[in-house]
């Protein structure tokens, strides 16, 4: 213990520490202060002028605006809701919407938009995204709920053809969804790729903290000493790591908390029980907002110990620091890199299964959930959020053992 947390006083004392510390905190703080600051709200003023307001009066006014339409939501408000849309589409002499006045569509279309989406995802009609829902029949919606499921089988079908196991567990996750699904305004689609973003840039800061860890000394030749002492062996290197850990996951604590009380504060708590499907309509998640918020933090934490315990291994092996964290800041960009560059689904596989394969900007955690991602080998498949999580659980324990192993093949060297 007394060597742990010598090791944790020693690289938190360093200058370079200290700073990409309060870099971490300061780029949460920023990315959180942005998702509040930039939440806007439209209104058409009693003379016809569109108005434009911004931050906590945008939420609030949001939050009164669709007050009336929150709850479970159910075919008949789905029925409601396009019934108002072809009332008000016919009126204004149908197209893409561009002779709705403002005060009608920001007062009556705006707020019943999440039902229409919801509407336009399970019954597609041919024309554009107004064409289409002016064609569907208010007798279609009176099956809302198993349309929507025989869509979701459809589109897996497109997706996977016959793969009969994909399809299974898709059926058996979807089972799982509750319906009606319930809608409640606040949290929205954007806060969580916002979330993704910080989570992206904190492993990046992570990996950049711990990689000069074994390597620095190395090269300064302090470890010919340390590893000459009573503990310098097996000890000193576990001591080495569990105190890069502790201040990598003391640094994610504190970055979390920080997005999670100023976000969740400001768009409302109650709004984490919306249904993923409110956002996503064909998706199988069988989640809450909230459970996809905490199930989306915890894969980010997994996956910057993960890529912490691969770059000490790879700063155990490394002879200088500045191959250490090149080698860091590579797998860092390699899967946005190889997603970029590469689709299919050997690509899919190996971003998965790399140590920084939860985190990324397009490509992440997040994504995975709600984008129907399966890896498919043969006639087997595994849903790609789970490999993702599986891989970042078996790498954890493996790199550590690996980068104890490296220090001590260093000493006898």
């Amino acid at each position: 213990m007394r060597i742990l947390l010598l090791e944790m006083k020693r690289v938190i004392k360093s200058r370079m520490t200290w700073i990409l510390l309060a870099v971490a905190v300061a780029v949460s703080a920023l990315i959180s202060w942005q998702v509040v600051s930039e939440a806007q709200y439209r209104y058409a003023d009693e003379s016809g002028e569109l108005v434009k307001i911004s931050g906590t009066a945008a939420i609030h006014a949001r939050k009164e605006l669709m007050q009336p339409y929150e709850g479970p939501v159910t075919e008949e408000k789905l029925r409601n809701a396009l019934q108002t849309f072809q009332s008000i589409y016919k009126k204004y002499g149908g197209g893409d919407g561009e002779n709705i006045p403002q005060n009608v569509y920001y007062g009556k279309v705006v707020p019943i938009e999440p039902f229409l989406d919801m509407i336009y995802s399970v019954y597609p009609k041919s024309g554009s995204y107004y064409e289409a829902l002016s064609k569907v029949d208010f007798d279609e919606i009176a099956g809302f709920y198993q349309d929507r499921s025989q869509a979701l089988k459809s589109q897996m079908e497109a997706k996977y053809p016959e793969n009969q196991n994909v399809l299974r567990e898709v059926q058996k996750l979807n089972e799982k969804v509750g319906t009606p699904f319930k809608l409640i305004e606040g949290y929205t689609n954007d806060n969580s790729t916002n979330l993704c973003i910080l989570i992206f840039l904190l492993v990046f800061i992570g990996v950049t903290i711990v990689s000069p860890i074994f390597s620095a000394e190395y090269q300064n030749g302090s470890d010919d000493i340390l590893r000459c002492t009573k503990n310098g062996h097996t000890k000193f290197a576990v001591a080495k790591l569990c105190s890069a850990l502790l201040i990598l996951l003391a640094m994610f604590a504190v970055c979390m908390l920080t997005f999670v009380l100023v976000v969740n504060n400001a768009y409302g708590w109650d709004s984490l029980q919306t249904s993923v499907q409110m956002m996503f309509p064909l998706s199988f998640v069988p989640f809450t907002v909230g459970r996809e918020q905490g199930l989306t933090i915890l894969a980010g934490l997994l996956t910057l110990l993960a890529a912490a315990c691969f770059v000490l291994f790879a700063s155990a092996k490394c002879r200088h620091s500045t191959s250490a964290l090149i080698i860091a800041v590579a797998f860092c960009i390699f899967p946005a890199i190889l997603h970029t560059v590469w689709h299919g689904n050997i690509a899919d596989f190996v971003t998965c299964v790399l140590p920084t394969g939860g985190a990324g900007i397009s490509h992440n955690f997040f994504s995975q959930l709600n984008q129907a991602a399966f890896i498919t080998f043969g006639p087997f498949s595994v849903w790609a959020p789970r490999l993702t999580m599986a891989a970042a659980l078996v790498e954890i324990p493996l790199f550590f053992i690996l980068a104890v192993r490296a220090y001590c093949k260093h000493q006898v060297a």
